[in-house]
């Protein structure tokens, strides 16, 4: 738990002030899966290379991702932390897109320190791998 403590601390470099706490990353891969008509997940597809701007407003509530189609998903509730299998670790917040549709995204931190942001709908999931801006 201390050591998830501290990779978020350091990845998204809070500084305690009184100005707008957002975060700045960028992406550097991106892959998806989806559901079938009969409840079944596809494999994740590969990775493909990209770059867009994700800010995570923390004082706004409001996750952006700058891709193509720009996406704004406002949080609703924090769901709470949560170690994986594979010794990643993730926040999870419950959101709402521009659309009204629910979904819960995950910033998780792989045992070796990547950083990904996963959208699960409850029929489509991606995830993007990202950097901190600097």
């Amino acid at each position: 738990m201390k050591k998830f403590i501290f990779i978020l601390c350091a990845v998204f470099g809070i500084v305690w002030n009184a100005d707008a706490q957002t975060y700045k990353f960028y992406s550097t891969d991106f892959a998806y899966r989806a559901q079938d008509d009969y409840g079944r997940w596809s494999d994740w597809s590969d990775w493909e290379e990209t770059r867009c701007l994700v800010t995570i407003s923390i004082d706004r509530d409001v996750i952006n991702i700058y891709s193509d189609t720009p996406q704004e998903f406002d949080i609703y509730e924090y769901v709470g932390e949560e170690v994986d299998a594979d010794g990643g670790e993730s926040l999870e917040y419950k959101c709402v897109d521009a659309n009204g549709l629910r979904c819960h995204i995950r910033l998780r931190a792989q045992s070796d320190g990547t950083l990904q942001l996963y959208v699960d709908y409850s029929d489509v999931s991606y995830v993007y791998c990202i950097v901190e801006r600097n």
